[in-house]
């Protein structure tokens, strides 16, 4: 073939929500907790939406000046400093595509979201993988030490981690990051779900004053709209603008950016879902484990759950529970047979879940 040989040998990352596919295949309601979303869901968008399709005859705003402003309002900086993006996938995508060319290495932990190595290798990248750790996570200078810092281009870190939902504090990523920028690499942090755990822990407000910091929010998880497709990065200006300029012309709706503008201004129905999470997140834990199971500690709105203790591996775990109505995240995905990943919802949905495992477990 002729096309470009790392878009020819990269293989597909997977996901979950895959919700609507499942459902149809089994001819039944599946009920969701492969995505971490906000168990709120989101704020009420009805009315906006309906208003807003007036004017979907007109292009968008092509340099999204209303949702800049309201998401460098939102995390304080200014709105020149922000990358608007329909989601995070296309951050991360316009991120390597700028930041990474042929051949040099981005630097990725393990186990982590798996669109970091996906969008590396699709701009040329080599990848070279380091050990996060999972049940007692590394010291960031021995997971991103010196060696491979001068070794790398860019270096990617989820906070908290996608899957196992450790939450690192600000401090240590902030030597990290000045690291990064002593070394000449560009460093992505992405909070995608940082609003469900501890905003306070947050690096975009120091972007904008460091070289190769980008930092990455998601409106997906936290507001509950994963079909919208928001999130947005904050950086310095020279990178933002660079970012801008590679970023798809109008890659976001008319529709969606409105509603970006409406939802970065409902900080209390954060502060509300925090709540909710907090308290479903420890319920569900103490649940799982009164069963039998493994759940690992999490600071955000999902879960790992060690399930070897089954004599069933993660796919078979996975697969059963479908049957009982429940999609769950097969963790082989991230190189962990043996775990699964649940979202934290509502506590009926929570009991639900909860009790398709058991009935599982009695048998398996």
């Amino acid at each position: 073939m002729r096309v470009r040989r790392s878009f020819a040998a990269t293989e597909p990352c997977q996901h979950g929500g895959r919700v609507r596919e499942m459902s149809r295949a089994l001819g039944m309601e599946i009920l969701d907790f492969s995505a971490s979303i906000n168990p709120l869901g989101s704020p009420p968008l009805e009315d906006l939406v309906m208003q807003e399709l007036k004017n979907i005859c007109h292009y968008p705003d092509i340099t999204y000046s209303d949702f800049r402003e309201a998401a460098a309002s939102f995390v304080g900086v200014d709105p020149e400093n922000i990358v608007p993006g329909n989601g995070s996938s296309e951050i991360i995508r316009i991120f390597s595509e700028v930041c990474i060319d042929d051949g040099e290495v981005a630097l990725i932990p393990s186990p982590t979201f798996g669109e970091y190595e996906t969008q590396s290798r699709l701009a040329g990248a080599q990848i070279v993988r380091t050990d996060l750790g999972l049940e007692d996570p590394k010291d960031l200078n021995s997971v991103f030490d010196e060696p491979l810092l001068r070794g790398a281009k860019a270096a990617f870190f989820c906070n908290p981690n996608n899957p196992t939902g450790v939450l690192t504090y600000r401090e240590e990523i902030m030597r990290l990051a000045e690291r990064c920028d002593d070394c000449g690499v560009f460093l992505l942090v992405d909070e995608a779900f940082i609003e469900l755990s501890d905003p306070d822990q947050s690096l975009a407000d120091l972007a904008p004053d460091m070289e190769g910091l980008v930092v990455m929010r998601s409106l997906t998880k936290s507001f509950g709209v994963p079909g919208l497709r928001l999130g947005f990065a904050v950086t310095n200006r020279e990178l933002a603008e660079i970012m801008n300029r590679a970023r798809i012309p109008w890659s976001i709706s008319s529709i969606a950016s409105a509603v970006a503008v409406h939802l970065l201004k409902n900080v209390e129905f954060l502060e509300r879902s925090r709540q909710v999470v907090i308290k479903e997140l420890e319920w569900l834990s103490d649940a799982l484990r009164s069963i039998g199971l493994r759940p690992l500690r999490s600071s955000t709105n999902f879960m790992l759950v060690d399930v070897r203790s089954t004599g069933l591996n993660s796919g078979e775990v996975a697969e059963r529970m479908l049957h009982e109505g429940i999609l769950i995240r097969d963790c082989r995905s991230f190189g962990l047979d043996g775990y699964v990943r649940v979202a934290v919802r509502r506590r009926e949905e929570n009991e639900r879940l909860v009790l398709a495992f058991k009935n599982i477990l009695e048998g398996a």
